[in-house]
Order: C-alpha cells, then sequence, then structure tokens
C-alpha cells in the first residue's frame, strides 16, 4: 500500500539504532531549474539527520528528480505504470539500507556509508563465496579440505532453507551450482554471532559432534576472513562475540604389546595381510599417514632411508621439512612383498596410485585405501582380543606414544612426526598423556569398589 505519508514519513526502526526514509526536497530553493525536486536517501540516528544522493543505487537516473505531480502519483495509494515502477525502486533503495543497518552492531553514519555505498562484489553471496573457495582449493590439489568445506556448504544450506537435501554426494558441488544458489540468497552481513549460535544448536539437534560442529564453525570462520581481507567485502565480523567449538577427541594409541599381536596376526587372507602390514609399515615408519606411504616412489629411499615431505604440510611454505625414517628390515620386506617391480625409480613403490591419474583420482583411492586398513585392521584388532576401535590413524599415536615412554625426546619425536614445531608436539602427547591419567584412576576405582563384599 502506497500513501502520500510513505515516502514523506516512511520509516524503519531496526534494533532502535536508525531509520531511513526516502525524502523529496520540495523547497524551492532545492528544486531544479525545471522545478523538479531532488529525491534523497534520509537516515535518522539520535536525532541526527543526513541526505545521501542515491545516484548509484537507483536504476533509473530520470528518476533521481520528480515534479510535485509525480511526487503525488508516486506516494499515492496505488501508484500505476511507470510510477508503480518507481515506487518500488525507491522501496528496494530503503530495503538495501535496511540491511546494511541491521549488519551494523553499533550504529555510525561512517559505517554506514563505507558499506551502502561500496561495489558489491559476488563474494557477498556466503553460496558463491564456498563454491569459489572449493573451487580453488581442487585446483591446489588440497581435495581433503575440500571435501570438509563441501560438507560446511550442504550444512549451511539446509540451515538457511530449513529442509534437506537428498544429495547422494556431498563430493559434486560442482554438478550442483544451481541448487546451492538457488533459494534465498544468504549474504555475509546475515551471518552475526546470534545466527552462528543458532547454526551450532540446529546441528547439534540433526545429531552432529561436537567435533564435527567446530569443524564447520571455523570453515565458516576461514571463509569469512578470505571475504573481508581478499575480496574486500563489508560486513561486521561476527567471531569476536563467537568461538568455535573445539574438541580434542579421544585418540587412542596402543601399547607395544598390543601393536605386537597385530604385527604376529597370522593370516591366510591376501587382503587382510595386505592391509595389516600397511599399517605397521606405517607403524615401523614413525606413524607415517597412508597418503605418505601411497605417494611413496622408489626415488624416495636414500642411503637406506625414505626421505619425503608430508603430503599435509606439501606447499604450505617454500623450505618444505623433509622427513628421515630410516628403513628398517621388516618395512623392506614389506616393500619386497608387495612393491612393485622393475617400473623404474621414479615410479610409486606400492600398487595403490598410478603415476598418470589425475590428483582427485589419487586422493579418492587414499580415501578407499584408509576404509580398507580401518576394516581389515580393525577386524584384527578384535580377533586377538584389542577392545579399543583401531584404525590407520592409531598407528601414528601409538608410535609417539610408545617412544615418549621409552625415554625419546620429544624434540626428535616432533621431528618423526613432521610437526610444525615443538609445542605442537607437546600438546598432541598430552592428550594421551589425559588418556593414561584416566585409565589409572579408574582402574584404582575399580581396585576399591568393584571387590565382592566379604
Amino acid at each position: 500500500m502506497y500513501n502520500c505519508m510513505f515516502y514523506c514519513t516512511y520509516k524503519i526502526l531496526v534494533d532502535m539504532q536508525a531509520t531511513t526514509k526516502i525524502y523529496f526536497q520540495k523547497t524551492k530553493a532545492r528544486r531544479t531549474k525545471d522545478d523538479l525536486c531532488p529525491v534523497k536517501l534520509c537516515v535518522t540516528h539520535n536525532r541526527v539527520q543526513k541526505y545521501y544522493s542515491i545516484s548509484k543505487k537507483i536504476n533509473n537516473h530520470k528518476w533521481l528528480f520528480l515534479s510535485l505531480d509525480d511526487i503525488e502519483k508516486v506516494t499515492c495509494e496505488s501508484p500505476r505504470g511507470k510510477y508503480r515502477d518507481i515506487a518500488f525502486e525507491y522501496k528496494r533503495i530503503v530495503g538495501d539500507a535496511e540491511n546494511v543497518i541491521k549488519g551494523i552492531n553499533a550504529f555510525s553514519f561512517n559505517q554506514f556509508e563505507e558499506k551502502f555505498f561500496s561495489k558489491p562484489t559476488s563474494w557477498d553471496n556466503v553460496f558463491i563465496a564456498f563454491i569459489d573457495h572449493i573451487k580453488t582449493l581442487k585446483s591446489e590439489g588440497r581435495f581433503g579440505y575440500a571435501s570438509s568445506f563441501e560438507s560446511t556448504l550442504r550444512a549451511v544450506k539446509e540451515f538457511h532453507e530449513n529442509k534437506k537435501f537428498e544429495f547422494k554426494s556431498r563430493q559434486k558441488v560442482e554438478t550442483r551450482i544451481n541448487e546451492y544458489l538457488s533459494g534465498r540468497p544468504l549474504n555475509f552481513v546475515d551471518i552475526n554471532s546470534k545466527w552462528l549460535k543458532n547454526f551450532e544448536m540446529w546441528l547439534h539437534k540433526e545429531g552432529k559432534s561436537k567435533s564435527t560442529i567446530g569443524i564447520y564453525t571455523r570453515n565458516i570462520r576461514v571463509l569469512f576472513n578470505i571475504a573481508l581481507r581478499v575480496h574486500k567485502i563489508n560486513a561486521e565480523y561476527p567471531f569476536d562475540n563467537y568461538e568455535p567449538k573445539t574438541a580434542s577427541g579421544r585418540k587412542i594409541a596402543l601399547p607395544a604389546n598390543q601393536i605386537s599381536l597385530i604385527a604376529n596376526y597370522k593370516t591366510e587372507d591376501p587382503q587382510e595381510g595386505f592391509y595389516r602390514d600397511l599399517f605397521m609399515f606405517s607403524f615401523l615408519g614413525n606413524g607415517m599417514n597412508l597418503s605418505d606411504i601411497a605417494r611413496l616412489k622408489y626415488s624416495n629411499i636414500i642411503d637406506n632411508e625414505i626421505e619425503f615431505v608430508r603430503q599435509k604440510t606439501k606447499n604450505k611454505k617454500a623450505d618444505e621439512d623433509k622427513i628421515h625414517v630410516p628403513l628398517t628390515s621388516t618395512m623392506s620386506k614389506i616393500i619386497d612383498r608387495y612393491g612393485n617391480k622393475a617400473v623404474g625409480y621414479d615410479s610409486y613403490i606400492f600398487p595403490i596410485l598410478k603415476n598418470d591419474s589425475s590428483e582427485e583420482k589419487k586422493y579418492a583411492e587414499v580415501k578407499q585405501l584408509v576404509k580398507q586398513v580401518n576394516k581389515y585392521v580393525g577386524r584384527i584388532a578384535s580377533v586377538v582380543g584389542i577392545k579399543e576401535k583401531v584404525s590407520s590413524y592409531v598407528a601414528r599415536h601409538s608410535w609417539a606414544t610408545i617412544a615418549k615412554n621409552s625415554g625419546t625426546s620429544t624434540e626428535f619425536i616432533s621431528e618423526a612426526l613432521g610437526h610444525s614445531s615443538v609445542t605442537v608436539t607437546k600438546r598432541y602427547l598430552d592428550s594421551f598423556d589425559k588418556a593414561t591419567r584416566e585409565k589409572h584412576s579408574q582402574k584404582m576405582e575399580d581396585a576399591i569398589f568393584n571387590q565382592k563384599a566379604i
């Protein structure tokens, strides 16, 4: 509904901070030589009014000035024809100003001017930003990180639209761009601490773990930082008032006697033997990740040592730290047993990856490798009486704790694991110390309270 008071006195209250309206400058001193009234955007805050040109916001510059007769037709109850179009254009501009004001926690005219008159970029849209960043990560070969952002994108979209999507795979964002960009837009100015808290509560109701919630919200923070620093979007940074959840997770490390049970397990199943031996190769290789094992080439063997750069830290800095792992007799036997034969110095050692495969294909193959190792080693652990859930990463955790308990220095362990600093290694090892303390406390409690009464 439009009436004569609509544009002269129309106001939008936003958190009692500021009001905004379209204002027609009707005084004779303000009119043009053709007796047209300038059209301005009026913003009022604490009884202070400022008037802004809308020339950069309006789609038709003829509508920057109106006659008194045109003003009456635009602001009447039911404008028709071109006057209806003009009315809706003014309303759109007021709505844009309202959205900017909503995104300012503590209103100031300077902030309003900076945000309202800045040139919009495609990265203002959160979904476009997600898709663009995922494409960048994939182009850099960081498929694991890209997969994490794809999962976050889907969660954000489902939360924003308040409905579940029937996508069978989260790793095909490039084929679902239209679905992600359809529906209600979500801009960075819409994300504040309240939005993040609501998103967190929604994820919790959806059954997501504390760790997953932390990953998703940290990914949003990463994207927000890129949007602000690189793409120069205008939005209030919400993470000053919101801290993403952190969950250390329970790291499982097996003692030497249980690792021995897995190593000496007898099997007639060639697949079971292969994946068990890769687990042991990881353990003996200072907890080498399966991603690095799969990418080992014969050229990595130098002077009876394996020399490599961790896939996780590759390309993150100019001077990449190489890890040196002594090639033990058992590791050599595993290579002799399963290694590719006579295929060249620069060929992969193990028959897992192919040289001509794309990096995305290699990522998928390694992901499948991890599943298979977890499947078979988990089954072996259960057969030999290990109650803990054993996965590929247990090899790394176990090597670190056994090394520490045998008196190996933290500095050596840090270098062997390929950590960026000794501080990182100390935090890593501290998580196992906590698990050990809890285990001993439980044993003490069981010794006292689980005895039969006499």
